[in-house]
């Protein structure tokens, strides 16, 4: 493992803990509880201050499970690290000490009253080995409207089409984390006209967005009407900007596409696809 990829596992962890910090200042359920039932309880509530109450509380649980998936980064690439560090222990301390021989003792054990050749990895060394946590890659782009997981090998995006006079998102999936995971390969999984494979990219984390997997869904805030996004067109791999005009219970998004030919058209969308809109 080099210094620079050390150094990004490092700096995942310390993003994933500041964003866990500044979210918790932001919205604590104390302060929820507190500015609406200090005096009235629910029943006593009016209708808009419960309507409120609700989305507070939706978006408290939002940034529950967002802390939730930040704490198990940290945890993965903390591991990572240490597991390294021992790594990097083992190979410095001199092969007569008697730290190094006890380790010996105990990772080969006694076979039929015979430990292993010496220099040779056991089998359950092997499986450490083979445990390692897979690379992550970081977001640019952060929202409480999205998860904010790190990118595996598998992750489907929206990356950001470059040389193009207008703005246009297409589908993809992360095919390599590169370096100190700011950098990616990418494939579109859509053939050409001619059936041939799609299209191979390389991005940086400011051209992609993170598509929530199925197994989010459940846990993503609703966005508010009016909200600026980015979503996928019906049939089409392709996200444009919209603008939200409601919420369906079966999750659905309702939307206004910008540069639709038809005036007030609305068109719905699953939620997964429906992404917040990159503001710098």
């Amino acid at each position: 493992m080099q210094a620079q990829e050390i150094e990004g596992n490092w700096d995942i962890v310390i993003t994933s803990l500041q964003d866990i910090c500044n979210a918790n200042d932001s919205l604590t359920f104390d302060n929820v509880h507190a500015k609406y039932l200090k005096e009235v309880s629910v029943q006593e509530m009016l209708e808009d201050d419960l309507n409120k109450l609700k989305e507070e509380v939706s978006d408290h649980k939002s940034n529950i499970g967002t802390a939730k998936r930040l704490i198990d980064t940290s945890q993965q690439n903390l591991q990572t690290l240490i597991e390294y560090l021992q790594k990097k222990a083992d190979k410095d301390t001199p092969a007569s000490s008697p730290i190094r021989n006890n380790i010996t003792k105990k990772s080969y054990g006694t076979a039929g009253g015979k430990g292993s050749p010496a220099g040779k990895s056991s089998p359950a060394a092997k499986v450490v080995k083979k445990s390692n946590t897979k690379k992550v890659g970081r977001l640019y782009y952060t929202s409480k409207y999205n998860p904010l997981e790190p990118i595996f090998i598998g992750s489907e995006v929206a990356y950001k089409l470059r040389n193009r006079h207008f703005e246009e998102w297409i589908q993809c999936e992360v095919m390599k984390v590169i370096g100190d995971g700011i950098k990616f390969e990418i494939r579109d999984p859509e053939p050409d006209e001619n059936n041939n494979p799609g299209q191979t990219f390389k991005a940086n984390y400011k051209e992609l967005l993170l598509i929530p997997p199925l197994s989010e869904v459940k846990d993503l805030a609703a966005y508010p009407y009016g909200t600026k996004v980015l979503a996928r067109y019906p049939e089409t791999t392709t996200f444009y900007p919209a603008i939200v005009v409601g919420n369906r219970k079966d999750g659905n998004v309702r939307l206004k596409f910008d540069g639709e030919e038809e005036v007030n058209k609305e068109t719905e969308v699953e939620r997964r696809l429906v992404l917040p809109f990159p503001e710098k």
